[in-house]
C-alpha cells in the first residue's frame, strides 16, 4: 500500500483493496454521498463526526 504522495501506478493497490472487499475483509461503508459542490457540507459533517463511514463526492464531467 502507499500514500497519495507516492508517484507510482495505483492499479495494484486498488486491486488489493478490491480483493479485500470481495473477500469480506474490508467494508467500504459510505455514510454520506453528494455532489462535489457540497464539499464544505461533507467536510463539516466529517469534522463534527456526524458521519460514521466515508463521504463520497460525485464529480461529473
Amino acid at each position: 500500500m502507499s500514500t497519495f504522495g507516492d508517484v507510482h501506478e495505483v492499479g495494484p493497490d486498488l486491486a488489493t483493496l478490491l480483493g479485500f472487499v470481495a473477500a469480506g475483509r474490508l467494508s467500504p461503508e459510505v455514510d454520506w454521498r453528494g455532489s462535489w459542490e457540497q464539499v464544505a457540507e461533507a467536510g463539516q459533517a466529517l469534522l463534527d463526526r456526524r458521519i460514521a463511514g466515508k463521504a463520497v463526492l460525485d464529480v461529473l464531467a
